[in-house]
């Protein structure tokens, strides 16, 4: 019954069997069952944070909580007791060897990793990790062009060369979904061509709006040259952990898995994990890159925290409920003619690669909808549902809403969402003076851009603001992501075009929104001095 519930979310059929070697096979299956139920961690901290004979003559100044400022401890209660540094028997986040150590293990044996490592920067810095353990100045590396921030700024700091791989557009909804297998193979065939020595792939999956992409496929293109595949799995952490649940990406053959705990599960916000399998990554070059990544005084509140939240996910009780309450929503909402939910088949349609599900899914607790048939914007829809009803969407485009399910997600909150849109439908159905919903469709598919600097020379060349009139054949000196399609227009290092200024101001003009930009006009754009 379970495994009913992920499929009917769109998780296609087909990708078990979608690679040819062990390695890169992608399994339905669950994770490799935890031999302990231990917290090792959760209980050192626990243990020490309680001795009250201790008297601290240590860090953190607040002294285990009690000169937390009254305000603050108003609202969180006694919990700075256990806000502590790297005391005997607590052990340390950059050279593990006690509990921390025993608990990264734990989490490695319930995600089916050969190695984990407990992040306090979020899933921001583990990417940063993942690509300079993989990539120097002289390496290229193939990035989904709809990749995380966090992506953009790991070449900054690793030096190297992106080759930047198209994901596909879904036009109606104007908002980009996964990589296919195919795109994947053109951008190693563009790599070769531009004589680049390719170090590492990395895509994002699920995406925001919940899409997943043919992990196994794209394994499959990566190894076949050597290439390890890293994989954005920043709202994944619970993929994997219930039958009624997607793979992961790991068991389908990615070499590494970056999650934020803290989004799908139940770990504190900041709080996520990284993920290596194989010989492809070298662990001790991603510890070596945290090194310099992450503080030398981690939090040992947010440490603890993965260690509970894995101890949680392996319990089938959370994931069976969130299940019960996605499928229930999902149904409900599906039953309503104004709502126009993200579908698998909607989303193969959006690639002109090959237009078939085989491989892709859509994640069950992502539920991503669409009121343009009642002329209201993404964003009017979040409000409404917000400030008349108290339901809070994870985000809104000028297109649609995204709900992001999880571990806590209960049918009290899937009633509650589908009670609010039923009255929002009902208050609007009659209603058709709302403005027009910018589409993708309306923005005009540009070629592909010309890089005249690499993310790190732009990043540390000098920078100065010029109309956008006269930002055609300059040198970008920001990241310009238009909304729709979700994909930057222009990442620093790029050379402006006038059709790149014309398509930001058109769909600034007719409803989207630029994100990236210092001017929120667009009056003006930052470019690289003298280039």
């Amino acid at each position: 019954m379970m495994l009913a519930l992920g499929l009917a979310a769109g998780t296609a059929p087909c990708a078990a069997t979608r690679s040819s070697t062990g390695q890169t096979r992608c399994s339905a299956a669950g994770p490799r069952t935890a031999q302990s139920h231990d917290t090792p961690l959760l209980d050192a901290v626990k243990e020490r944070g309680s001795r009250s004979a201790d008297v601290p003559f240590h860090v953190p100044g607040h002294k285990r909580g009690s000169s937390t400022p009254s305000r603050l401890q108003h609202m969180l209660g006694s919990a700075l007791q256990y806000d502590l540094t790297e005391l005997e028997g607590l052990d340390i986040l950059s050279t593990p060897s006690g509990p921390i150590l025993a608990a990264q293990r734990l989490a490695a044996q319930a995600w089916g990793a050969d190695s984990t490592i407990f992040l306090v920067n979020g899933s921001t810095g583990g990417i940063h990790a993942a690509v300079m353990a993989c990539c120097g100045p002289s390496d290229a590396l193939i990035v989904a062009r709809n990749a995380h921030l966090s992506a953009h700024n790991a070449m900054v700091l690793a030096g190297c060369t992106p080759v930047y791989v198209q994901p596909c557009c879904d036009k109606g909804l104007g908002i980009a979904h996964h990589v296919s297998p195919a795109a994947l193979e053109a951008a190693f065939e563009e790599a070769q061509q531009q004589g680049l020595r390719v170090a590492a792939a990395l895509v994002v999956s699920p995406t925001y709006f919940g899409v997943m992409s043919d992990i196994a496929g794209l394994a499959a293109v990566c190894h076949s040259r050597g290439v390890p595949l890293l994989v954005d799995e920043a709202h994944g952490a619970h993929l994997g952990l219930h039958p009624g649940l997607p793979p992961s990406a790991l068991q389908c053959g990615a070499d590494v898995a970056v999650q934020s705990t803290h989004k799908q599960l139940s770990a504190m916000t900041q709080a996520a994990m990284l993920h290596l399998r194989g010989s492809r990554v070298q662990p001790q070059r991603v510890r070596r890159a945290l090194q310099l990544l992450q503080s030398s005084s981690p939090s040992y509140l947010l440490m603890s925290s993965l260690d509970a939240a894995r101890h949680q996910a392996l319990d089938p009780a959370g994931h069976a409920e969130a299940l019960a309450a996605a499928t229930y929503a999902r149904q409900q909402l599906g039953s309503l003619p104004a709502v126009q939910l993200l579908s698998l088949e909607q989303v193969a349609a959006s690639d002109s690669w090959s237009g078939s599900t085989c491989g892709l899914s859509i994640d069950p607790l992502r539920l991503t909808f669409s009121l343009q048939k009642l002329g209201l914007s993404g964003y009017q829809a979040a409000a409404a549902l917000e400030q008349a009803h108290g339901v809070v969407a994870e985000l809104a485009t000028p297109t649609c809403v995204v709900l992001a399910m999880s571990i806590g997600t209960t049918m009290r909150h899937a009633e509650a969402l589908t009670a609010a849109l039923r009255q929002l439908i009902g208050e609007h159905s009659n209603d058709h003076s709302s403005s027009a919903v910018c589409t993708a469709s309306q923005v005009p598919q540009l070629p592909p851009p010309r890089v005249k600097l690499s993310p790190r020379d732009a990043f540390f060349a000098a920078a100065e603001v010029v109309p956008a009139g006269q930002a055609a054949g300059r040198v970008s000196a920001e990241l310009l992501c238009p909304y729709p399609p979700g994909v930057p227009a222009a990442y620093p290092g790029e050379v402006l075009t006038a059709e790149v200024v014309q398509q930001l101001q058109a769909v600034m003009q007719q409803g989207g929104t630029v994100t990236g930009c210092s001017d929120g006009s667009l009056e003006t754009l930052r470019v690289v001095a003298g280039a």
